[in-house]
């Protein structure tokens, strides 16, 4: 797929035109909300479910990400992570710290980059998604809070 100018958009164009269940995660979804966190990569949870992995796997593979074997779709349900790719890398998540994709789903905000519909976790699941123990997962729910501030919801 060209013509996108982010990776992101490229990325969930892809995943989109496959009907690949996700929702985008990490710090693109921190982008996508306000925060001006740097970051190349991207990060998806997705249903892990057999059908949607290797739905993922076809799109990412004609983006040049792995070579979208069976073995890549049952590799990816076998772990919570799976990386692919090297600069820009792709994590897909079977789930997100302990947020998991039915949850995150239910609750996800769409926003539109480049023309591209892109299902975002909710500012609450990102925050309970950070809760890990890390430095910069704890200044990401920071931010996360103030954005949740600015924007009055509740917590």
């Amino acid at each position: 797929m060209t013509g996108y100018r982010t990776e992101l958009a490229r990325v969930c164009a892809a995943l989109n035109e496959q009907r690949a269940r996700y929702v985008v995660v990490g710090s693109r979804a921190l982008q996508l909300w306000g925060s001006s966190r740097a970051t190349r990569d991207v990060d998806i949870l997705i249903e892990p479910m057999t059908a949607n992995a290797a739905r993922v796997v076809s799109a990412l593979s004609k983006l040049g990400y792995g070579d979208g074997g069976d073995w890549l779709a049952k590799e990816i349900l076998a772990n919570k992570a799976t990386i692919i790719g090297d600069n820009p890398k792709l994590d897909i998540l079977t789930v997100a710290w302990t947020v998991h994709f039915r949850d995150a789903h239910a609750g996800a905000t769409t926003f539109t980059l480049e023309g591209v519909d892109i299902p975002t976790m909710s500012l609450e699941h990102l925050i309970v998604s950070k809760r890990t123990g890390r430095l910069q997962d704890a200044a990401d729910i920071e931010v996360l809070e103030e954005i949740r501030r600015i924007r009055g919801e509740d917590g």
